[in-house]
């Protein structure tokens, strides 16, 4: 009997599909335990990002809340002048409400020397020599050599200088010859030039002077024309000396500001709502339940933001609840602003509106504490988050599991059926040595008969 060999590939020696068998075997003991983990999986990375849009919702209310807290857009003034021709204001955080009469006596000037003209224009040869000049007590020299000593060098030498003290040189061309004038670069009395040179000589064009303003009759002197010391917070800008004429400055409440920031929050309160309603909701006709169903940190978090509206504020003054200042609720939760009531809320009483969102019982300082509270570091949703990570890393621990344990099975398979393989084959030559023998054994037989 003759050997069989060694098999490279299972079902060769038997003719069987071996290989399509165990894969059947294989997938038919993992596929049901890969689908319920697959499954699970799929529902908790959908969860995973149901809560992240809850957490942007939210985030993005909380930011609009800012604008309304003590120190954002809400208590932001704005300063504003009768004539903006003579004076423009600005203001700073610590700017109070109030209103002032501004007189503009007279405007901060910067110091100007004009040289003697030179009829030969900016060619014109001075010299050799030394030229001092000082600013504001400052001072530096400037050379002419016996070349490169023209009117031209001279303003070129000056600007260049690497020490100049602050004035700027140029040259102006009149029908009387050239001129070299010298202007400080900063306005104000304390920046006056002087000079002292062979080179040349000067006469004053302009003198240096102080802004000269008065606030309620109250006289104010400045080395610029830029104040921003005369009304605490206020930045005074002045354009034109107008003395004996005194125009107004009212410092209030920015109310186009106040009233986009109030509407940037109703807006974003409504979106944070009907998204936390979308991603709750109920479909009694498809019976289809959102990702979130009867989810209570979101039932809840609906619940907290509902409630602190429907309270009242104590101590804001005018006003104590929104619909006093135009904010109503609807009845799926979402807000209406009647822009109208709001402006003319402001322009009543806007320290009262400002204390309702940003006092510390107002409504924007309760929210964003509430809200922190969800979303913040160590929050709800950080919690939430966390719990979900954590079912995610057993999952795909268990995937693994699985398929180390399946890796394990197709082996035991391949074992057993390989084995199947083999034996099978070995009786396939048996049955084939042993038919041939049986027909040789007929043969001699046959031949003896005959015989």
């Amino acid at each position: 009997m003759s050997s069989t060999g060694t098999l490279t590939s299972a079902g060769v020696g038997s003719g069987l599909d071996i290989e399509s068998l165990i894969s059947k075997l294989v997938s038919a003991e993992k596929t049901p335990t890969e689908t319920r983990l697959t499954t699970k999986q799929t529902t908790i990375n959908t969860q995973l990002s149901a809560v992240a849009t809850f957490k942007s919702v939210l985030g993005n209310l909380q930011g609009k809340l800012d604008a309304l807290k003590s120190d954002g857009t809400l208590a932001t003034l704005t300063a504003n002048s009768s004539d903006t021709n003579v004076f423009t204001a600005s203001t700073t955080s610590s700017a109070t409400r109030g209103s002032y009469s501004v007189e503009v006596v007279a405007l901060a000037q910067s110091h100007k020397l004009a040289s003697t003209a030179y009829v030969g224009g900016a060619g014109s040869a001075l010299g050799s020599g030394d030229m001092t000049i000082t600013v504001g007590g400052k001072s530096f020299k400037v050379t002419l050599g016996s070349t490169a000593n023209t009117l031209a060098d001279l303003k070129n030498a000056i600007n260049d200088a690497a020490d100049n003290s602050g004035v700027t040189a140029t040259l102006i061309s009149e029908s009387g010859g050239a001129r070299l004038m010298l202007t400080a670069n900063e306005t104000g009395a304390d920046n006056a030039i002087t000079v002292s040179s062979s080179l040349t000589s000067f006469t004053e064009k302009q003198p240096a002077a102080d802004a000269h303003i008065r606030v309620d009759g109250y006289d104010v002197y400045s080395d610029s024309n830029s104040v921003d010391d005369a009304i605490d917070g206020v930045t005074l800008n002045l354009l034109k000396a107008q003395a004996g004429t005194t125009d107004t400055l009212n410092v209030a409440l920015d109310t186009t500001s106040a009233s986009s920031a109030i509407q940037a929050f109703v807006n974003a309160y409504n979106s944070a709502m009907t998204a936390m309603t979308s991603l709750t909701k109920y479909d009694a006709a498809s019976k289809t339940a959102a990702t979130l169903n009867g989810d209570p940190m979101v039932r809840g978090a609906m619940t907290t933001l509902r409630g602190i509206l429907g309270t009242t504020v104590d101590g804001a003054g005018s006003y104590s609840y929104l619909s006093q200042i135009g904010i109503t609720a609807n009845s799926d939760g979402t807000l209406t602003l009647d822009s109208s009531k709001l402006k003319s809320a402001l322009q009543t009483d806007s320290a009262s509106v400002q204390k309702l969102f940003g006092g510390s019982a107002g409504y924007a300082t309760r929210l964003d504490a509430a809200i922190e509270k969800i979303v913040g570091d160590d929050g709800q949703i950080d919690a939430r988050d966390d719990a979900l990570q954590a079912q995610l890393d057993t999952i795909s621990d268990q995937l693994d599991a699985l398929d180390t344990r399946m890796a394990k099975v197709e082996a035991r398979y391949r074992a057993q059926y390989t084995a199947l393989d083999t034996l099978m084959a070995s009786m396939q030559t048996t049955s084939t040595y042993l038919t041939q023998q049986l027909s040789a054994l007929a043969k001699l037989g046959g031949s003896s008969s005959g015989s």
